[in-house]
This record gives C-alpha cells, structure tokens and sequence, in this order.
C-alpha cells in the first residue's frame, strides 16, 4: 500500500510579507481571534488581558469593529463577542479560493465513486487549520464533517500531513502533541515516526485517534514552488473496505493533491513561437524574374 512520494514538497516556511506591519490591524486581528477562541462573550477587561494590549487602545479597537459589524457588543452584560458579519467575510474567501475552485468537483467526485465523505483543510495559522470544503455520498449512513470546524495542526491525516510539511522544531512538537486529546494512546516518538513516514509515501492515515470507529487518510495538496497548505482527505467507517480499496482511495487522493499544481502548470503562458524568418533580399529580387518567364512560357 505504501508508494514512494512522486514530487518534492519545499520544508521552508512562507516568506513573510515585507514592508511596515501596521500596529493597529494586528491588534484588531488578535482581539478577533481572542473572541474566536472564548466560550463566550468577554468583558473589555478580559480581552486586554487576554491580548495584551493597553486597555484605552483595545477598547478604541473594539469600537471600530462593531462599526465594521466584526464584533457585537450587548449594553447589558457589557460583554462582547464575535458578529455574524464576518461570516460574508468568509463566505467570501471560500467563493473565490482558486485552490477550492479546482479542489472542489474532484473531491465531489471521490465521494460518490467511495460513498465516503472527502474534505479539504487549509492551515490557517501556524497551529490551527480548518475544514474549507466537504463533500458526501448519498449513502443512507455517512459521516457528516461540518465546513469552518477548527482543529489543533498536528491532529488527524490532515494534521499529520501539515505538520510533516512545517518548520516546527522537535521541541515545539513535543509541547503541541502533549496538548492533543487523542481517543486512543499515542507515544511521542510514534508520532514521529510517522511524520516521516508522510514525507517519504506522500500521505498520512489516523486509525481512530481522534475519533473512534473512524479512519482518515489525508495526501497533500502541492502548489508552485512546494509549499504545502491545504490537504484532501478522505473520512471512513473502521472497516468499511479492504486494504485493496484503502490503497485505490489513497492513490486518488494523490492525484486530486497533484490537481492545484497541474492546473497552475497547464495555465502557464505558452513560450512566444518562433516567428519565420524573412527571405534574403537577393533571394526575393531572383524569384521575380523566375516568375515572369513562367508567365511569358505559359
């Protein structure tokens, strides 16, 4: 079942944008994930806190995001959370994702042929990515994955996949893995393992760790230049095929990873051709008197 990886995938991690980073727009970014992440609404103090930020410029911030419908604010509990005007936002990004344009029919396709359910993960920052797109059977019982759903980076095929990808030091992964919640032991250096094992055949199954009863088998999604942030994935019932159809699921999820680069391939403008080159002058001044005498013996 396993198949040695097919095309290099880069290590390195994203380049960062250049110029000056504007203050103001990383703390509006912080405060909105702070309230991503909280159970609930929280107080002004509690974001502060929480972002670290001085309290007259987060609350300055938070007044132009309710402005912005980002965030909503109840007068009563004078608590603040998240507004449902992000998610045209969102909505946004997900309609205009060339990768999910290309994505998207292929993993469709996938899960009728299987009568299983495919998704699409995006890293979204260094230890967090997200369900972009999913795809069911009309199998009368299949597994439901809902888009936008979170997830830590290292959990799952997908996590697997993105963290064999990532520049994440043996350090930093020992601390994230010891923060998983897993449904089934795993030791540090298995994991590890199979890290590896990703790099060297191209894709990643979790046997029920993060949900029982439940195999998922991830490949990754290379773009230009190698870098790796999405993964297709397939979600399967423990047991619902033989290692024979395990193996042809695998080598379909590897070729739908290779469809985003494929088409930025085929899309590359074409070298100009050659362009004829003009006859030789003496050439030309001899052709016509050669025609002339044609005509006169005609």
């Amino acid at each position: 079942m396993q198949e040695a990886a097919e095309l290099p995938i880069s290590t390195k991690p994203d380049e960062k944008p250049k110029g000056k980073i504007v203050g103001a727009v990383v703390n509006a970014a912080k405060i909105m994930r702070f309230l991503r992440a909280t159970p609930g609404p929280a107080t002004v103090t509690q974001i502060t806190r929480g972002v670290e930020i001085n309290p007259s410029t987060c609350f300055n911030i938070l007044r132009t995001l309710i402005q912005e419908d980002f965030v909503q604010f109840d007068s009563t509990s004078k608590t603040y959370q998240l507004s449902l005007g992000l998610v045209g936002l969102a909505q946004g990004a997900l309609e205009h994702s060339s990768q999910l344009h290309i994505l998207k029919p292929h993993i469709e396709e996938l899960a009728h042929k299987y009568r299983m359910t495919a998704a699409i993960w995006r890293r979204v920052s260094d230890n967090r990515m997200m369900l972009v797109s999913a795809a069911e059977s009309d199998a009368p019982i299949r597994i439901y994955a809902r888009v936008g759903s979170r997830s830590p980076l290292l959990l799952g095929a997908s996590g697997r996949v993105l963290t064999a990808y990532s520049t994440l030091s043996r350090a930093a992964l020992k601390e994230r893995f010891q923060k998983l919640r897993l449904a089934r032991p795993l030791d540090f250096e298995t994991y590890l393992e199979q890290l590896e094992d990703v790099r060297r055949i191209g894709y990643a199954i979790d046997d029920g760790y993060v949900t029982p009863g439940t195999i998922t088998i991830a490949a990754p999604v290379l773009e230009a230049g190698g870098t790796v942030n999405f993964t297709c994935s397939a979600i399967l019932f423990n047991g619902q095929y033989d290692d024979h159809q395990v193996a042809a699921i695998t080598k379909d999820l590897k070729r739908v990873g290779r469809a985003v680069l494929e088409s930025a391939e085929h899309a590359a403008p074409a070298s100009p051709a050659a362009v004829p080159r003009k006859a030789p002058r003496a050439a030309a001044r001899t052709a016509t008197p050669q025609r002339r005498q044609s005509r006169a013996s005609a």
